[in-house]
């Protein structure tokens, strides 16, 4: 197992991706903090893991908007594990959809508090905390693929991801000295809960959006999970500052 006798946490993890991430982690032998701003959510995940791998998750809840909330998610997962070896930060959200210009600031303001200055915050505190481990350590964020080819009617928040790529590969550059791999996973169109809802309101959605990957269909938050669980494994100790994709090839299409 890839992950064994590591530690990893994960943001975001309450459902869709996050918790796909989570439970693949958790497979390849990774103990797991599950960290959503919805409790309830994060303590199900960790509950459904713990019933496929004994004793291996436990969660937290936190609003990462809050630099004392990330600062108590840090000090929870190394009271519980003793050690953090391995973080990946997925939490985002958009706020507000339509043209450009019917934006107000404060949708603005939010969608980037949400997906980028919330990722900055995690990072300070999180590589503060690993530097201070002095062990070898790797960071995923988790972007989009609407960062690399923009996103009609959803255009800060692909702004916002797109800072999130260029803010990965700059801090890799900081941290590399000290051990630390920073990696980014772009996903195309994944198979959650909010696409599901999405594509029952609109059904044409579904088979426009598997006609532009080139596999012919989306994505599972597991298959999102085998990558990041690679990127935070010795596996892939010489790559960092990458953002790779993960859509069937939709953004070559």
């Amino acid at each position: 197992m890839e992950l064994k006798n590591k530690v990893s946490l994960i943001t975001g993890a309450g459902q869709g991706i996050g918790e796909g991430i989570a439970k693949v982690l958790a497979s390849h032998g990774s103990k797991v903090m599950i960290v959503d701003l919805n409790g309830e959510s994060a303590m199900r995940v960790a509950k459904k893991i713990n019933a496929l791998f004994p004793n291996s998750a436990e969660y937290f809840e936190a609003d990462l908007t809050d630099s004392n909330a990330i600062k108590s998610m840090i000090q929870a997962t190394l009271s519980k594990f003793t050690k953090l070896d391995c973080i990946c930060n997925n939490a985002a959200a958009s706020k507000g959809l339509g043209p450009v210009e019917n934006y107000s600031l404060e949708e603005v303001q939010a969608t980037l508090d949400l997906t980028f200055t919330s990722l900055w915050k995690c990072l300070q505190i999180e590589i503060q905390s690993l530097k201070e481990q002095s062990i070898p350590a790797s960071i995923v964020n988790i972007s989009s693929n609407s960062a690399i080819k923009g996103y009609a009617f959803n255009s800060i928040y692909a702004a916002s991801k797109a800072a999130v790529n260029n803010l990965t590969q700059s801090v890799a550059k900081e941290v590399a000295r000290n051990g630390i791999r920073v990696n980014a996973v772009s996903p195309g169109t994944i198979n959650t809960p909010g696409v599901k809802q999405y594509f029952e309101a609109e059904p044409k959605a579904k088979e426009m959006l598997e006609k532009s990957s080139l596999l012919r269909r989306i994505g599972e938050p597991e298959e999102i999970g085998e990558l990041v669980s690679f990127l935070l494994s010795e596996r892939s100790s010489f790559i960092t500052g990458q953002v790779i994709s993960v859509d069937g090839g939709s953004s070559i299409n």
